[in-house]
């Protein structure tokens, strides 16, 4: 039986291993993980029925496969800690950004078979994309067990390593962001002072769910879904066109913003810097 570790039972990590359990493609009992307190892989242990395992070495002692789910600054501590006992055949896979396959390599050693993929929570509903870049040593029976994971989650899209930045502000990272444009959107009708905050809300969200769903069911553009709502001469056309004057802008600083933020954990990287 193929065993698949996970060091790190954060946000992501313990998400991942959720869904992959509940897709039925991966028993729990060829789980274990470990945690930096132990507090957050017992937890998920004894929710899940996989094995909490007292270290990171016992973890990658033994799995086949290895996801490394823990912060950019700690990776590097994390594989050289288990570096020396990693199976020879092992298949790495990192979740975190900033750290790239070169970095990988290296620190986990050149004949360790290593993939990068950046989830996004919405995978938690078995929805939204799942970035892939593949190691130039990795084979097409690795593809096809990774992509079959996360298609199964979701939706897997392959891409060369140098576009993860780009891809993922509009992938894993644009969660958060539509959110906190839909809650400013709620907020500007709150300060109307007559439509109370949690109605507001109530009526954002139910409002972008049903939005999405048009979306995907009659696989609609964005255009066509304005130009159904945005009547010429009408209200919501008056409004589009602000948020087309504006937005631009605004959506460029906030590109910008994460950028140099990247850049900083990545020269962190660069240079040795890490978590222990």
């Amino acid at each position: 039986m193929m065993r698949y570790g996970f060091i790190g039972t954060g946000s992501m990590g313990s998400m991942l291993i959720r869904k992959i359990i509940g897709t039925g493609l991966v028993a729990p009992g060829a789980i274990s993980a470990s945690s930096k307190s132990g507090i957050s892989a017992r937890a998920l242990a004894g929710t899940t029925g996989i094995t909490a395992e007292p270290s990171n070495r016992s973890v990658a002692g033994n799995s086949d496969v290895l996801f490394i789910c823990v912060k950019p600054l700690e990776v590097r501590g994390v594989l050289h800690e288990v570096r020396d006992v990693l199976k020879h055949d092992t298949l790495l896979v990192s979740i975190a950004g900033c750290v790239s396959l070169e970095n990988l390599r290296d620190w986990a050693g050149d004949a360790i078979r290593c993939v990068r993929i950046i989830p996004s929570v919405t995978a938690e509903e078995g929805a939204g994309i799942s970035l892939v870049a593949w190691g130039h040593d990795v084979r097409q029976e690795d593809k096809e067990l990774v992509l079959g994971l996360l298609n199964a989650i979701g939706n897997a899209v392959e891409t060369d390593e140098r576009n993860f930045d780009s891809l993922t502000d509009l992938t894993s990272c644009g969660p958060a962001l539509m959110v906190a444009m839909m809650r400013e959107f709620g907020g500007a009708a709150v300060r109307t002072g007559t439509i109370p905050p949690d109605l507001a809300e109530y009526l954002v969200k139910e409002t972008m769910i049903g939005t999405a769903l048009i979306l995907e069911a009659g696989n609609t553009t964005f255009d066509g879904v304005i130009e159904r709502v945005a009547t010429k001469g009408g209200i919501t056309e008056e409004g589009v066109k602000v948020l087309e004057d504006r937005l631009p802008d605004v959506m460029d600083a906030v590109l910008s913003a994460m950028d140099a933020k990247r850049r900083v954990v990545s020269r962190k990287v660069a240079d040795g810097e890490y978590s222990h």
